[in-house]
C-alpha cells in the first residue's frame, strides 16, 4: 500500500476552491456540491463538503522558500509566519488557508 490522498472538510467548500485556485494556482481534477479533487502527482488533496472545518497544515516542498512566500502572498495568501530557517534544517513559512487549514512552504537546508 501506499499513501495516495486526504479529505479535509470545510464548511465553505466554494471558498476553498477559490482560495486554491487564486493563491495557488491550482484547478481542481474533479467538483461538485459535495467535494473537490486536487491532484499533486501521485497525491490527491480532498476537499469535502463538511458542518465544521478540519484542522490540518498542508506541506509543499520548495527550492526557494522565500520567493514562493512572496508569490503566494501577492495573490492574497494571509501569513501565520513568514519564512525562517527552523532547528531541523528547513527553512519554512506558514500560511492561513480556508477554514481551519495552514499551507506550509518548507525548503531543505
Amino acid at each position: 500500500m501506499r499513501l495516495n490522498h486526504i479529505h479535509v472538510s470545510l464548511r465553505d467548500l466554494d471558498s476553498g476552491i477559490e482560495w486554491l485556485e487564486r493563491v495557488w494556482q491550482l484547478r481542481a481534477d474533479f467538483q461538485n456540491e459535495r467535494l473537490a479533487t486536487f491532484s499533486f502527482g501521485d497525491f490527491i488533496l480532498i476537499l469535502d463538503a463538511a458542518d465544521n472545518d478540519s484542522p490540518a497544515t498542508i506541506g509543499f516542498e520548495s527550492d526557494n522558500c522565500d520567493r514562493d512566500f512572496s508569490m503566494v502572498m501577492e495573490r492574497g495568501a494571509i501569513a501565520v509566519e513568514p519564512p525562517t530557517d527552523k532547528p531541523w534544517g528547513t527553512r519554512s513559512a506558514y500560511l492561513q488557508g480556508p477554514g481551519r487549514l495552514t499551507f506550509e512552504i518548507e525548503q531543505p537546508l
